[in-house]
């Protein structure tokens, strides 16, 4: 607990630069995801049990913000531990927590999206709200059993020098390394891209569908603007035979009275079928619903691929640490730390900027604390 990096093997310039970076991370992670909560409760069309999962997402940054970068911050401050050894296996089983909290509930979003987007008509039956706060509960429970090894002997949580924070020490236990990348990595990343593929795949469809009805329905609307104005314009009349077949009536008044007759039933039957048409076109489907839904599973993917990317060098760094520890420098295997911590603040930015509702509580939700500031003034 006592090991410390001295200034030879790290440049003051670099710890400057990281502990700048990591505290903007940190101030960032907290007021992103602390104001996602506050959109949600505060906006009634956003407390939906789509964005129930959303909100674990964000509780999982923000205790990587909240409790595991402040240590780091400090370690990285002081070169060493602050605390005690205790308290480094308290931090060390948070931080894999956290991050197996985050991997799980991007993998629940991915299957909620996937529901929704692909098999709409059976998402009110699968997430009720009874099933859908079991899963939530599922997520954390297997989040949390994951987390437990090393506190009862496969593996050990401690201090890891090169990245100046708590965590497991790989090289000690190679087996539950390959175990975390499997089930914590590789079988969840698995479940996001083949739902993200599907929803692809369905939404690719979907516009082909939609243009294909889009013509037909500028067809339809073509054929009943010419049969409108073709009732308007033209009086039907009578054929020879119906003629000769028709009583004839002397008097004028009573003839004029006949004709104007039937021509308003024909003219009615014309709107009847007009109307129905109509009616026929208002039944299409609509891509008002579709484009939300799309819009959202997009945010998603980017989420997915932002994760992906800001952890896939912690894990190259895990692995170098068993197999190769002294290959590259103490600065490689920070930058990996630093970079996964980054993602913590990715998502509030990606859904603020993809979700209109959740971008305009930003919007809101900053104007009154500038307004608020103002009266103070």
């Amino acid at each position: 607990m006592n090991t410390t990096v001295t200034n030879s093997e790290r440049s003051v310039a670099g710890t400057v630069i990281a502990e700048i970076f990591l505290i903007f991370v940190c101030i960032s992670a907290i007021i992103g995801n602390t104001c996602m909560w506050i959109i949600i409760y505060r906006t009634r069309k956003l407390r939906t049990i789509s964005n129930a999962f959303i909100l674990c997402l964000n509780s999982a940054d923000w205790l990587v913000s909240v409790l595991n970068m402040p240590t780091t911050v400090v370690a990285l401050a002081l070169g060493r531990w602050p605390l005690s050894s205790q308290a480094c296996q308290v931090f060390g089983f948070f931080n894999m927590f956290t991050l197996v909290q985050s991997v799980l509930s991007l993998c629940n979003i991915s299957i909620n999206r996937y529901v929704i987007v692909c098999k709409p008509f059976r998402f009110p039956s699968i997430y009720t709200t009874k099933r859908s706060i079991m899963m939530i509960i599922v997520c954390t429970s297997i989040s949390i059993i994951i987390s437990t090894p090393p506190l009862f002997g496969w593996a050990e949580y401690g201090y890891v020098d090169t990245q100046f924070y708590c965590f497991c020490l790989w090289p000690k236990s190679p087996s539950y390394a390959f175990f975390m990348i499997g089930v914590c990595f590789g079988i969840p990343l698995a479940v996001m891209a083949i739902c993200n593929v599907l929803i692809f795949k369905a939404v690719q469809a979907s516009k082909k569908r939609t243009a294909r009805s889009s013509r037909s329905s500028m067809a339809i609307s073509k054929n009943i603007s010419i049969q409108e104005s073709s009732s308007d314009t033209e009086v039907p009349t009578k054929t020879e035979k119906e003629k000769k077949d028709k009583p004839k009536i002397e008097n004028k008044k009573e003839r004029k009275h006949v004709d104007m007759v039937d021509v308003q039933v024909e003219m009615s039957d014309s709107n009847t079928e007009t109307n129905d048409v109509k009616k026929r076109l208002s039944k299409l489907p609509s891509n008002k619903v579709k484009a939300e839904d799309v819009r959202l599973a997009l945010a998603l993917a980017i989420c997915v691929v932002c994760f992906f990317i800001s952890w896939f060098p912690f894990c190259i760094s895990m692995l170098i640490g068993i197999y190769a520890p002294n290959s590259v420098s103490n600065d490689f295997h920070l930058a990996t730390l630093l970079i996964g911590y980054s993602n913590s603040c990715m998502n509030p930015v990606i859904y603020g900027i993809i979700n209109k509702r959740i971008g305009k509580g930003f919007k809101d939700l900053f104007c009154r604390c500038r307004c608020c500031k103002e009266e103070k003034l």
